[in-house]
């Protein structure tokens, strides 16, 4: 009998937080839901212009248009919505009558610790700060189903239909499957990009509504910024990774006041935060164990000492030549410090 009361007073007392703490308090300083428009279809060639453009691609994205005056890609920042209240963005594509691949790339580089006893991956080895991580779950289908209100509230795709018994059965018009680099046909996690191909064949320019529904937000700071685009083709005609739409973890300008700054076009008034490109880089070319011991600050908690004795830790030597190195800090970045 002792023992089963010690028993449950241990339980009642490894029950006394909430989870509270793993939520970020909305803060007011960016929306919650996000319209972004109507948005055009980018060409294999419009995606190459885009990723050459380095520190620039956001620019590159706020710049360019379709001919008919629609935006190719879009970066910007969701805050946390209050409790109860679906947050994140939508937006608009019309159908081209061919496949179509949507990617959304939530901040900020992905990469688990590795934890196998034995042969454990070398470039998984060095801690990520997940704080600084965020997850959007990607949804599409025609506009018609859609249920939500742009700007107001994010909704779904799915219907109820009343069958001849009066049985109401739910149906689910989305036609988004999506998928991730890490995982095929399933919702992708924190910090990873998410993607999935649309058949528009005999839709030609009916519309769709796109929900990037933000399934966390960043603990460090209680936003989630983030870059999306509509690629011509299907999602095996492209190698998606961190580098496919780069810069996309955002910082955004603040005034005397700290307020965040509205351009006169009413959009965030935001640039890539400091040295995520080049950790991006590293991520993708398989450089990150290098990186991070180059650059512990970007990564998480500093790596055991044998960890980084087998590889570059030095930054001159890694950064030889700083004014052509992808991986060099403070090339290609906003800021001069290195920043979470």
């Amino acid at each position: 009998m002792n023992r089963i009361m010690a028993l449950s007073i241990f339980s009642l007392m490894g029950c006394d937080r909430s989870g509270d703490d793993l939520i970020p308090q909305p803060n007011g300083e960016f929306d919650a839901v996000i319209e972004i428009g109507e948005m055009g279809v980018m060409t294999p060639i419009q995606l190459g212009n885009m990723a050459s453009q380095g520190s620039q691609a956001k620019n590159w994205c706020d710049t360019t248009e379709t001919e008919f005056g629609k935006r190719l890609c879009y970066y910007g920042i969701v805050g946390q919505a209050e409790v109860g209240v679906k947050g994140g963005a939508t937006f608009t594509f019309e159908g081209t009558g061919r496949d179509v691949c949507i990617v959304v790339d939530p901040e900020t580089v992905f990469w688990n610790q590795a934890v196998a006893a034995v042969r454990a991956e070398r470039n998984f080895r060095y801690p990520d700060y997940e704080e600084d991580d965020g997850d959007i779950d990607l949804f599409a289908g025609l506009s018609s189903y859609y249920t939500g209100s742009p700007s107001l509230e994010i909704g779904d795709f799915k219907g109820i239909y009343t069958d001849s018994l009066g049985n109401k059965v739910e149906i689910e018009y989305g036609e988004c499957v999506q998928s991730s680099q890490y995982t095929a046909n399933a919702h992708a996690g924190r910090g990873a990009a998410e993607f999935c191909t649309i058949d528009t064949n005999n839709r030609v320019g009916v519309e769709y509504t796109v929900v990037l529904e933000s399934f966390s937000i960043p603990l460090d700071d209680g936003s989630l910024s983030f870059g999306v685009a509509v690629l011509e083709g299907s999602c095996s005609d492209y190698t998606i990774n961190e580098c496919l739409i780069p810069g996309e973890s955002l910082v955004a300008s603040r005034d005397d006041e700290g307020v965040p700054k509205i351009k006169d076009d009413g959009e965030l008034d935001a640039s890539s935060r400091a040295c995520s490109l080049q950790l991006e880089q590293a991520a993708c070319d398989g450089q990150i164990l290098q990186f991070c011991c180059v650059y512990p600050d970007m990564c998480g908690e500093d790596a055991e000492l044998q960890t980084c004795s087998s590889v570059t830790t030095d930054q001159e030597e890694f950064c030889a030549d700083a004014a052509t190195s992808k991986y060099c800090c403070g090339v290609d970045s906003t800021d001069d410090e290195v920043t979470e």
